[in-house]
């Protein structure tokens, strides 16, 4: 069966056999301080969309994990409403723990401070989690925490997993919007302000990836990323005249077999080690499967990723 038709199986296969998920699901308004105090006066306030699992009881005497969903491009409160039904199927069947998801909405943020935005990573870091700490039975610290991104997402969660490894225990990249250089002239990044109006290079520079790795690798926690994208995902080839003759070097599949071998390939820990002895690495998989920049890669990568962030430091829930 092709991909995407057995996806659309599977996702029908956990509606139907989990008809009220959406009675879980709400959206949230959180009031944060670093929205309000920062230079961008468009809003003080972070919606977010909240998953609580099926015998959730915010009275009693169970704390959950929480898995922090960032979305990609545009992304609305309705952004996960495909995974939701993935989650519910895989907490009814034991694969994971019973789990809170927590989704953040902001549009075309890139999930970094600028002045476009507001200062949406100040935001999420500072306010939306202690918040959820606060008012939810959470487990409060990193083992309880685990990242999900796609697309725009998967950028914001490889670079929230290196920066706040005292934060985060996990993270699962969806087809990540990753650049080991300077993006190409017609991304995301260099269009929407994110990094700039006009683009800054170095603030792009200053907040990817690559400079995140010396500091993460020079601290004691590990974050074990799992990393899917398609085979068939934009080829950026294809843009012919708004981009060089080696345009592949851009596309997505490319991006994330590089942030693997930065983490899991590359000595980055400086450790000695014997010829034809495994590198000591930080923990990471990587999948390249069939498929494009959607659901087909995104449904199967968004399961396994769960498995193996529970399988790999994420705490189950626990009775106090």
């Amino acid at each position: 069966m092709h991909t995407l038709a057995k996806s659309l199986v599977l996702t029908m296969a956990a509606l139907l056999a989990n008809p009220a998920s959406a009675q879980k699901i709400s959206v949230e308004t959180l009031v944060s301080p670093a929205l309000a105090n920062d230079d961008n006066p468009q809003t003080a306030e972070l919606s977010y969309a909240l998953y609580l699992p099926e015998g959730f009881a915010p009275e009693g005497n169970v704390r959950y994990p929480v898995v922090y969903l960032l979305h990609g491009s545009g992304g609305e409160s309705d952004a996960w409403d495909a995974f939701w039904p993935i989650l519910d199927a895989m907490i009814a069947d034991g694969t994971i723990p019973p789990t809170i998801a927590v989704a953040p909405v902001t549009g075309n943020s890139y999930w970094v401070d600028s002045a476009a935005f507001g200062a949406i990573e100040s935001a999420f870091i500072e306010d939306l989690i202690p918040h959820i700490d606060e008012t939810l039975p959470t487990i409060a610290a990193r083992e309880g925490r685990a990242l999900a991104g796609f697309s725009m997402g998967g950028y914001g969660a490889a670079r929230y997993g290196l920066a706040y490894p005292d934060v985060f225990s996990a993270a699962t990249l969806l087809s990540p919007a990753l650049q080991q250089g300077q993006p190409p002239a017609t991304a995301g990044a260099v269009g929407r302000g994110s990094f700039g109006e006009p683009y800054d290079p170095a603030r792009w520079d200053e907040l990817n990836y690559p400079a995140l790795v010396g500091p993460y690798a020079s601290q004691n926690h590990r974050v074990p990323f799992f990393i899917v994208a398609g085979d068939d995902d934009w080829n950026h080839l294809s843009e012919k005249e708004d981009l060089p003759d080696d345009a592949t070097r851009y596309n997505m599949e490319v991006q994330a077999v590089a942030f693997y071998t930065a983490l899991h390939r590359e000595n980055i820990f400086g450790a000695d080690f014997e010829k034809w002895e495994d590198v000591p690495a930080s923990p990471a998989e990587l999948r390249i499967v069939d498929g494009g920049h959607g659901m087909d890669v995104w449904s199967d990568g968004f399961r396994d990723g769960l498995i193996y962030m529970f399988a790999n430091g994420v705490s189950a829930s626990i009775e106090n």
